[in-house]
């Protein structure tokens, strides 16, 4: 059990990450200055941590996630399952990298938000948005005219990739590229459950582990600014482990 200093401690570090952030997010009116998502426009107000606004403002959320993004694009399709704030859906249709956005968020709050950024952004001819992912998932990308070819699937949704990404899911999207962010380390004292995704995956993919690096900020004024303590928060992500990610690439 943690000591009660060593908690509010933590509690005060969370506290100053989200000010410094949503100052930074506001100082700019929610709008993505640099990187491949450039001028999406984000309302701010959604189901997940303010903590990362400035590291989405800068273009520095995931940048190993982008880069994979990038490497492949574009795409006819992105199903984003875990799509929170929109960050990654909206800003693929909006950047161009991707024709059609199926969103998949489990909360209300996420589905007005991706709805709100939907309006904001003027992609609402280019998106969809559903609640949970399960095993009925496949029914609603048919809804969808979903089609696996030269599509993209991304999915964070702490800990239900293991049981969403079944046979029958990975046969579903055969074809796709696929990014999924994993979270056994974190919620399970086990790796079988990596084992088990790993082994579901069909013929015709390479399949390789990334992990998450430090954001470059280097030469971005508003960073620079800050004092060291302060960039040092606004440029983590906050994760209580490193990020992991499951990348899937179909074979040439």
């Amino acid at each position: 059990m943690p000591s009660l200093q060593a908690a509010l401690e933590k509690a005060f570090t969370k506290l100053r990450r989200k000010r410094v952030s949503r100052e930074l997010f506001s100082k700019n009116n929610g709008v993505v200055q640099r990187g491949v998502f450039k001028g999406l426009v984000l309302d701010g107000r959604s189901n997940i941590s303010q903590g990362p606004l400035g590291l989405k403002i800068y273009g520095l959320f995931e940048q190993e996630v982008v880069k994979q993004i990038e490497k492949h694009a574009p795409y006819s399709f992105v199903v984003n399952i875990g799509a929170a704030d929109g960050y990654f859906s909206l800003g693929m249709v909006k950047s161009g990298l991707a024709k059609q956005s199926i969103c998949f968020e489990i909360t209300q709050k996420g589905r007005e938000a991706i709805h709100r950024n939907t309006r904001i952004n003027q992609v609402e001819d280019q998106v969809v948005v559903y609640g949970k992912a399960d095993q009925n998932i496949n029914t609603f990308l048919n809804q969808a005219n979903y089609h696996p070819d030269r599509s993209l699937v991304l999915c964070d949704i702490e800990g239900g990739e293991f049981n969403l990404f079944t046979d029958r899911f990975f046969k579903a999207i055969q074809g796709a590229f696929v990014i999924i962010e994993l979270h056994d380390r974190i919620f399970m004292d086990s790796t079988d459950p990596r084992k088990k995704i790993i082994a579901n995956i069909p013929p015709g993919y390479r399949h390789e582990i990334i992990c998450s690096t430090p954001p470059k900020w280097s030469g971005i004024a508003d960073i620079e600014a800050l004092s060291d303590n302060d960039r040092a928060l606004v440029t983590s992500e906050g994760r209580n482990l490193i990020g992991e990610w499951l990348v899937l690439t179909p074979s040439d």
